[in-house]
C-alpha cells in the first residue's frame, strides 16, 4: 500500500491510497474531524475523555465519558518543547456560554500524547495520558469517537 500526501494549502490535504486491490482518493480539510485520541486521567481512575483532531492534529472538541455532548476548543498557542526530538505543546481554551471555562494543554512526544486541563474557577489541574488500547488501531489513530 502506498500513501501520497499533497498539501496545496493549510486548509486542504489530499490523501491518495494505492493498493493492489483498490484505488481511492479522500480530501480532508482543516477543522474537519480526522481522528480521535482517548485519554485517562493519571490519578482519577474513572475520569476519561475523547478528543477529536483534524488532519493537521488541531484539537477540535473534547467530550468526557458519560457526557452527552462535546465542547468546542479554541486554539491559543503552540510551542516546540524539545528541538531535534520533536515534542510540541498546543494550548486551547474551552468556552462555555461565551466565557472561558478552562484551558487544555496537549503535548505530543513520540508515541505519547498527554493532556492537562486547568479549570479556570479554581485553578485545579487534571493530567491525562493517552489510552493506547482504546486509541490506536492497525492503521493509526481511531476514526470513531471513544465514547
Amino acid at each position: 500500500m502506498l500513501f501520497i500526501l499533497s498539501c496545496k494549502n493549510k486548509t486542504t490535504t489530499t490523501i491518495t491510497v494505492y493498493s493492489s486491490a483498490t484505488e481511492s482518493s479522500t480530501t480532508k480539510k482543516a477543522g474537519e474531524i480526522d481522528h480521535y485520541i482517548c485519554f485517562r486521567e493519571d490519578e482519577i481512575k474513572d475520569l476519561e475523555m475523547s478528543v477529536s483532531f483534524d488532519i493537521y492534529d488541531n484539537a477540535l472538541k473534547v467530550k468526557y465519558k458519560g457526557q452527552s455532548s462535546s465542547t468546542m476548543l479554541h486554539y491559543l498557542d503552540e510551542v516546540i518543547i524539545t528541538p531535534g526530538e520533536p515534542a510540541t505543546k498546543t494550548v486551547y481554551t474551552e468556552m462555555l456560554d461565551g466565557q472561558e471555562n478552562g484551558r487544555y494543554e496537549f503535548t505530543h512526544s513520540g508515541n505519547w500524547n498527554y493532556a492537562k486541563y486547568i479549570r479556570k474557577s479554581d485553578g485545579e489541574e487534571f493530567n491525562f495520558s493517552i489510552d493506547h488500547d482504546q486509541t490506536t488501531t492497525e492503521s493509526g489513530y481511531r476514526i470513531t469517537p471513544c465514547y
